[in-house]
């Protein structure tokens, strides 16, 4: 019997300094996840490191330069023939979003607000298992949030 072939993707949780997070639209004629919001990112080519990866996914989706953070969590998702898990990795990013042809939308977007949205099914399940908690920062004087992994 042959095991599931799987391949391997980064994506970027961008978050502003408002603490919304950046959502893109996969375009109506995509091979997979036609019309559905996801994170930007894509496959981990040959030879490359996620954080390579990533950054060059990023760009040549949104035109944003990232600089990534933490690891937040990995979702799988099944498809017939393969598997993709998608590393979802926290960042950071500079200047103005610009779509490349394979996305026809953006939006920044509350993170209590993504259910809202008709996101990919990865991060759907994604989404499910986080919870979003108010978080100090160290003076004191503003709130943030952040995404913490339920328990």
């Amino acid at each position: 019997m042959v095991g599931s072939v799987y391949i391997l993707a980064v994506r970027a949780f961008i978050e502003d300094d408002n603490g919304r997070v950046l959502i893109i639209k996969r375009s109506e004629n995509s091979k997979t996840n036609p019309s559905t919001w996801e994170l930007p990112g894509g496959k981990v080519g040959t030879g490359e490191s996620l954080e390579e990866a990533l950054k060059r996914e990023v760009r040549e989706e949104t035109g944003l330069e990232i600089t990534p953070g933490d690891v937040m969590g990995v979702v799988e998702q099944k498809f017939p023939i393969i598997n993709a898990v998608h590393i979802i990795i926290q960042c950071k990013a500079a200047g103005n979003v610009k779509l490349s042809h394979e996305h026809e939308g953006f939006a920044w977007v509350e993170p209590a607000g993504l259910s809202k949205y008709r996101l990919a099914d990865w991060l759907a399940d994604f989404v499910k298992d986080m919870k979003v908690e108010r978080k100090s920062e160290g003076s004191g004087f503003r709130n943030i949030l952040g995404f913490i992994r339920k328990q």
